[in-house]
């Protein structure tokens, strides 16, 4: 697929690429990639969601990030919280997502935010207590 200036995006992970390019600079993929090529990149572009991970809402990135980000990996969006509950005085309740428990709850530590089970007393991670 083509895109002004002779750029184009790849058909496996949607990323642009310059027009000098012959293959895609993130997933590898060939630039002119027949239809099983693509879906071969395409499949090892794809990783399992885990509970509490989430997509970038930023303009046209949709990136797949990791629970302990609270910044996108790829262009830097901060985490949205909304439509997870209300803000209280632990930090933001999580039992809305799916595949976390009631009680769950996310580091507080700068840097950290790591997703924790109810049972957790501390971080699993940084060893901070719970709020």
């Amino acid at each position: 697929m083509s895109r002004d200036g002779g750029d184009w995006m790849c058909q496996a992970c949607q990323h642009i690429n310059f027009k000098k390019r012959e293959a895609c600079q993130r997933c590898g993929c060939p630039k002119f990639a027949t239809p099983p090529e693509v879906e071969a990149y395409a499949a090892a572009q794809r990783t399992e969601v885990m509970a509490g991970d989430w997509y970038c809402s930023g303009m046209n990135c949709g990136a797949h990030n990791y629970a302990s980000r609270s910044t996108c990996y790829r262009c830097g969006t901060a985490k949205a919280y909304y439509g997870y509950g209300a803000p209280d005085a632990a930090g933001y309740t999580y039992d809305a997502v799916p595949g976390w428990k009631t009680g769950d709850w996310i580091c507080n530590r700068l840097g950290c935010a790591m997703h924790n089970y109810a049972s957790r007393s501390e971080c699993y991670k940084c060893k901070t207590p719970r709020e």
